[in-house]
């Protein structure tokens, strides 16, 4: 039978009750928030250089767990602290119910409890815990012990204001970085589901929603069962990353471009750190959100960065009711029973007091019931429930840690295959010898394209095919099948999935595994892996055609080989693709009459044409108001009948599709109004004629405004910065380009520059809030100390030594 992804009446049955209790107590004992106590012999070194990078040193992994939870409870505390809250379901008893998290797409407070404590219940976690190998048990022990620490030496009156004296502020268990984990574990899937979860509810109950309406309302856009909205997701909150090898680098060796794009506030924020164990593990980059190891980096052998993929993390499956029981369902013919799990979450009232509110979730082995109006609803003949597989993926700390360890590219490859780990990211890697390496292998359901042909059915045929698959479940044969090479029922095992070794270079931009080398073309995959011959974004086909025209030399530049300057300013150039792509259209509807009409009101094109004519075409800092001009116009325009003069080709897909179609007089009108309606809206920004973006984009850091660089990624521009509108017509950068790193072999190893957007810490009292922050916005890429005699020469160099019986000891 298929593992679930919300398994625990499932494992219950083949659990005893005194095996759960047993794990509980020995290792996870997280429900009643007691803290794990420190084990003997929790010692270790934390060296800070330049921009309070900290290089983390200690004999063996519980030590080295200690001292990254230390470091990183000394910059970002207040925001462990409520990780850990919202890990486990407790939102709403401390911010309220309706209120949400640091970033726009998160749910409300009470849907995103019930959410999280359905995935996190104890035999869950118990099971995650259980499956750790015991270097990783060690690494989360010695964590929850240094973070303990901290907060035991400064005390919650000693914290930073954003969290001092926060009666969610507490110690932390075990139980509690296993559930976070879980919590990035969804990100590939149930957390975008959270809505039609809460929503479900069995026809006819008291609790079942109206079929108009969710159980809140989104923000927006389509949901999580249409191709769309994952393709929004990727483009918006995905990443760049380039990797070159011995054919295309002026040395000869390897070279890697990472460019994570993630919210500036949050969970999801990156933290540079370096860790070693001497003989054993010596690896530099950055950690996701209090990871204990890196996710994005390098060791003196190879760099790795990741790239959010298009594959799907889950299934849909259609139920077929018993018509006398809405809660009842048929497989091959047997009636079978959902199960009730009633979740409580306390609630915190107006008056400060506490209300317990409680939502009943039915499950089956196919996962959770969901409920999408006028689509997926639970109504008399049919129910629809969402697997998600990374719920049964308890591998994700073994994996980074491997890849921390790799010798070579071939065991970073071996290690990636084997285990599976990775949730939803793409790797792109490269060694020092100048091999490069894509790998699409993350945890991805196990169904075929026989499969999906057999066991779609015909009204949901149009979303298998951008790779959201509803399956009959009213067949086990329609279930995700199981591969013995894999290391967890119901996925692809990893040697299955895409992968392109090459000597000159591949690349992604989150588009499929199909384009990582035009020249050698990744085809034949189930949609739900990788779609091929499907137009690319903006993103892909400008590092594309840039990387191809500096290996063909017709950049303008000297050779045919790239350095790591101009891989970092193939990302700094902020140029727009598609303003190259139709600027030239654009600019005809300033041939025609001085005026156009936008909403009845008459405007004057001279001047807004001039400064469309002597824009560079780039989101630079310096870049003049023809950029607002440009993103205004696109926006009204993009996916109008108006649109591509030369369509997509799949035989030619880096240079198409371009050109604006203005074969008559109504599509010249059309863009001349929406040039006029650009003007208007500039204006009523507060925008004049000589606005740079540098005073419109920017960054507010204790009080100062620091201007970014950068703009949306729906313009073409590899460098994505997202803002919203302020109040004033400025604009505040909100995510994007996040982790910014180069890495260049040579005969001395790894040369590593790289910025951290946002800096270390989010506590603005930190010398290290802006610091980063003002580098990026300069373009300055520092270079990391990774060698021992690089750290002892650092000017910022501090070292502390910790142990788990005393305080820091300088």
């Amino acid at each position: 039978m298929i593992a679930p992804s919300y398994p625990a009446q499932l494992r219950l049955l083949r659990t005893s009750a005194a095996a759960i209790l047993l794990t509980l107590t020995a290792g996870c004992g997280n429900d009643d928030n007691t803290a794990s106590e420190p084990g003997p012999g929790y010692a270790a070194e934390i060296r800070r250089t330049a921009y309070g990078i900290p290089h983390i040193k200690a004999d063996d992994d519980g030590g080295l767990g200690y001292g990254i939870g230390y470091a990183y409870a000394q910059d970002n505390i207040c925001l462990m602290a409520e990780r850990i809250v919202t890990a486990n379901g407790e939102r709403a008893k401390y911010f309220g119910a309706d209120a949400r998290g640091a970033t726009e797409d998160t749910a409300p407070n009470l849907a995103s409890d019930y959410f999280y404590r359905l995935i996190n219940d104890p035999e869950a976690v118990a099971t995650a815990w259980r499956e750790q190998p015991a270097p990783m048990r060690a690494l989360v022990e010695g964590y929850v012990a240094g973070y303990n620490q901290y907060l035991d030496e400064r005390g919650k009156g000693g914290l930073p204001e954003a969290c001092k004296n926060g009666a969610w502020v507490r110690s932390m268990t075990t139980g509690d970085m296993v559930k976070i984990v879980r919590r990035y574990a969804a990100e590939g899937a149930g957390s975008h589901f959270i809505d039609m979860l809460v929503a479900a509810a069995p026809p006819g109950s008291a609790a079942a929603p109206a079929s108009s309406r969710a159980a809140f309302p989104r923000r927006g856009g389509p949901s999580a069962v249409d191709p769309q909205y994952w393709q929004q997701q990727h483009a918006r909150t995905g990443s760049n990353g380039v990797a070159l090898g011995k054919d295309a680098t002026e040395n000869g060796q390897g070279m890697l471009l990472a460019n994570p794009h993630n919210w500036w506030k949050g969970d999801l924020r990156f933290y540079q750190l370096h860790l070693t164990i001497p003989g054993k593990l010596d690896v530099m980059g950055a950690s996701l959100g209090g990871m204990p190891m890196v996710s994005i980096g390098f060791n003196k052998d190879v760099a790795w960065t990741h790239t959010n993929n298009t594959s799907s993390h889950f299934t849909l499956h259609q139920l077929q009711l018993d018509p006398l029981d809405p809660t009842r369902y048929l497989v091959d013919g047997k009636v079978q029973s959902m199960t009730r799990k009633r979740i409580d979450v306390e609630v915190r009232q107006a008056d400060g007091s506490l209300a317990t509110r409680s939502h009943d979730f039915y499950q089956t082995p196919l996962g959770v019931v969901m409920h999408l109006p006028n689509m997926l609803e639970w109504n008399r003949k049919n129910a629809y429930t969402l697997l998600d597989a990374n719920m049964g993926n308890h591998r994700m700390l073994a994996q980074w840690r491997a890849m921390n360890s790799a010798r070579s590219l071939g065991e970073l490859r071996e290690g990636i295959d084997r285990i599976v780990g990775l949730p939803w990211v793409n790797t792109v890697a490269v060694d020092k010898d100048g091999k490069t390496l894509l790998m699409d292998v993350t945890v991805v359901p196990n169904v075929p394209l026989a499969k999906e042909k057999a066991c779609v059915p015909a009204a949901f045929r149009e979303l298998a095919a951008g790779g959201v698959l509803v399956l009959d479940a009213s067949t086990s044969a329609c279930n995700p099948g199981t591969d013995p090479a894999a290391p967890q029922s119901g996925i692809f095992a990893g040697a299955s999935l895409p992968r392109l070794e090459r000597d000159d270079y591949v690349q992604n931009s989150n588009d499929s595994a199909w384009l990582s080398n035009p020249a050698a073309p990744l085809t034949g995959f189930p949609a739900i892996v990788s779609v091929d011959a499907q137009e690319q974004s903006g993103r892909t086909r400008i590092g594309i055609s840039q990387l191809q025209a500096r290996l063909a030399g017709t950049d303008g530049l000297a050779g045919r080989r790239m350095s790591v300057s101009q891989l970092q300013a193939l990302l700094f150039s902020n140029r727009a693709y598609y303003a190259s792509q139709t600027m030239a259209d654009m600019l005809r509807a300033c041939d025609g009459a001085r005026l156009a009409a936008a909403d009845g009101t008459m405007v004057d094109l001279t001047l807004p044409c001039a400064r469309l004519r002597t824009w560079d075409h780039t989101a630079n800092l310096d870049a003049n108001i023809g950029f607002g001009y440009f993103s205004s116009m696109w926006d009204q325009l993009y996916g109008t009948p108006l649109f591509w003069a030369v369509p997509f080709n799949p035989a030619d897909p880096v240079n198409t599709p371009r050109g604006l179609r203005l074969d008559d007089a109504a599509s010249m009108t059309t863009l001349r109004t929406a040039l006029a309606t650009a003007v208007l809206e500039m204006e009523a920004n507060g925008w004049g004629l000589d606005t740079t973006w540098g005073q419109v984009q920017q960054s507010e850091r204790g009080g100062k405004r620091i201007p970014i660089h950068g703009g949306r990624y729906q313009y073409g521009i590899y460098n994505v910065i997202v803002s919203e509108a302020l109040a004033g017509g400025g604009r505040e950068a909100t995510e994007g380009s996040s982790y910014v790193q180069t890495v260049m072999f040579d005969r001395n190893g790894p040369q590593a520059q790289a910025v951290l957007a946002y800096g270390q810490s989010v506590d603005p009292a930190s010398p290290h809030y802006a610091d980063q922050t003002e580098l990026y916005s300069r373009k300055t890429w520092p270079t990391l100390p990774f060698t021992e005699t690089q750290i002892a020469a650092d000017p910022a160099y501090k070292r502390i030594a910790i142990s788990h019986k005393g305080k820091a000891k300088q």
